[in-house]
């Protein structure tokens, strides 16, 4: 009994033993594998996981506002613009500018060029007519000369006298003009030549239309008007 007895002692010690040597190599090997694992799991998730996270986030933020300006900028700013200028600067002027300067001064520019007697004078005439405004009214102020030239325009438009400037001046009878005679000596200035100039364009009212005469004294007992040295009758 003794002998079965150690027997199973020896046999209990020596499976015991194999027991404890295999768990100390499985000991041993499995830190290695685990290392590895968790080195492996560790190093996936330090080196992966972050990094593409990272990655991502980055890549979705720049797409995110990248798009955002590209989407708002255009509908914002390149709209309006486009659609509103071009109805308040570009139609506007264009329909109102043709309307206000170009009809206007075609309507004002005849009515003040033109005057009550519809007389026009050659370069001519208006030299003749010089000479004797120059003999009639040197001496008198801008508006006595031009009341002479009206009274030349009254005459000449009148049925009583002729139509033509010369003949009116050389007329003599009866003898308005006594000047007529030394015209060639007379020595006209740039102020009778405007005198004559702002009766033809109409400038001028000073007379009525039946006043046909004029002298350092009354004519006739209807005066009109005396203008420096000369006084204008009808």
């Amino acid at each position: 009994m003794r002998k079965k007895i150690l027997d199973m002692a020896w046999l209990l010690l020596f499976l015991m033993s194999l027991t404890v040597i295999s768990n100390i190599q499985g000991e041993k090997g499995l830190p290695e594998t685990v290392d590895k694992e968790v080195a492996g799991t560790e190093a996936s998730e330090s080196s992966f996981t972050p990094e593409s996270d990272e990655k991502t986030v980055i890549t979705k933020n720049e797409i995110i506002r990248v798009m955002q300006p590209e989407t708002e900028l255009p509908e914002e700013s390149g709209i309006e613009p486009e659609t509103e200028l071009p109805e308040e600067s570009g139609i506007e002027p264009e329909t109102e500018l043709p309307e206000e300067s170009s009809i206007e001064p075609e309507t004002e520019i005849p009515q003040e060029g033109g005057n009550r007697w519809n007389i026009t004078l050659t370069q001519e005439e208006t030299d003749l007519l010089a000479r004797i405004v120059w003999l009639e009214a040197q001496g008198e102020p801008v508006e006595g000369q031009q009341a002479v030239v009206e009274v030349v325009f009254n005459r000449m438009a009148s049925n009583l006298y002729p139509d033509t400037l010369y003949g009116v001046l050389s007329q003599s009878n009866p003898v308005q003009f006594c000047s007529w005679k030394n015209r060639d000596c007379a020595l006209p200035t740039e102020k009778e030549y405007q005198s004559i100039e702002d009766v033809v364009e109409g400038k001028t009212a000073l007379l009525r239309n039946d006043t046909m005469y004029f002298s350092t004294f009354p004519l006739t007992d209807h005066v009109e008007r005396k203008i420096g040295g000369h006084y204008f009758c009808y």
